[in-house]
């Protein structure tokens, strides 16, 4: 179960997008995608902040 938990971490967006709609599928179609371009915001901001120190 730990596991399930971790993979869907991994795939879902990190930030809520009002936008999208609450329906499941507006979820299904917006989600993935949503979800990529969050985690490559988030790691280049990662990476900025690192070659900033």
């Amino acid at each position: 179960m730990a596991g399930a938990v971790r993979a869907a971490e991994a795939v879902s967006p990190t930030r809520p997008r009002p936008a999208a709609g609450e329906g499941p599928v507006s979820n299904m179609l917006a989600g993935p995608p949503v979800a990529v371009l969050d985690k490559m915001r988030d790691a280049v901001r990662d990476w900025r902040q690192s070659h900033n120190d």
